[in-house]
């Protein structure tokens, strides 16, 4: 599926340009709205002076320091992001594991896609050691910035052996996904009905099933973090005094 042995951590830096250029974005946005006072326009003027030093601050006027946007907690957020992703990635590396697990960037969030080698033996839905450890680490990256946590149960297209417990592979890939769903609910810091357990069985193969390893790379599990808008919810906090953040 595509994993690299070296640079995994590419990604991180991709994801931190994404919420740096989202950051830029949303305080535009705030500070174009009709209804926003200048000292909004005026606050991330003046944070840019004080780090880069190219705007002239003669073009801003005096403020109050209460009740405005604060562009260094928008950072303090992206910078705590990272180091929780980091030090994921790290112990994928030293464990030799990264091969097992996918960390990729989609429209809505972070996709981790982990091998069934992994995470389950055949046949079975339940979670091996090392797959516990994997979600442990990734259960902390889930806090107050995720909106929703989908996890996907996905298999190969050999029929199932009912002595296993499972009529389908229907079955096996929901009950996987259900098993990975009540695990991260211990550990994230966000509510139950924010999770979702989907199984696509057989039917979303990423590869050939005609081949072994075409067929290990159709079993696993997907983690989607959908996050919410962070930047406006900051935004929102700081300007309009709304403490909407969970």
């Amino acid at each position: 599926m595509g994993k690299p042995k070296k640079d995994s951590g590419t990604w991180l830096m991709t994801y931190a340009d994404l919420v740096t250029a989202l950051m830029a974005f949303f305080v535009l946005l705030y500070t174009l709205t009709p209804g926003v006072e200048d000292k909004a326009f005026n606050t991330f003027i003046e944070y840019f002076q004080k780090h880069s030093g190219i705007l002239d601050a003669s073009n801003t006027s005096p403020q109050s320091e209460s009740n405005v946007v604060n562009p260094e907690k928008i950072q303090e957020y992206t910078n705590e992001q990272a180091s929780q992703w980091q030090a994921f990635t790290d112990y994928l590396e030293e464990e030799q594991i990264q091969n097992d697990v996918e960390i990729s960037m989609v429209s809505d969030g972070v996709l981790i896609t982990l091998s069934d080698s992994l995470t389950f033996k055949s046949g079975s839905a339940e979670l091996l050691p090392q797959a516990q450890v994997i979600l442990n680490l990734m259960g902390k990256t889930i806090n107050k910035s995720i909106a929703e946590v989908e996890v996907q149960g996905h298999t190969d297209n050999v029929p199932i052996n009912e002595s296993s417990g499972y009529r389908s592979n229907w079955y096996l890939g929901a009950a996987r996904a259900v098993a990975v769903v009540e695990y991260l609910q211990i550990i994230a810091d966000i509510e139950a009905d924010q999770f979702k357990a989907t199984s696509f069985g057989e039917y979303r193969p990423v590869s050939t099933n005609l081949t072994r390893e075409g067929r290990r790379s159709n079993r696993r599990v997907e983690i989607y973090l959908r996050q919410k808008d962070m930047i406006g919810e900051i935004l929102r906090e700081e300007i309009f005094g709304e403490a909407s953040l969970q």
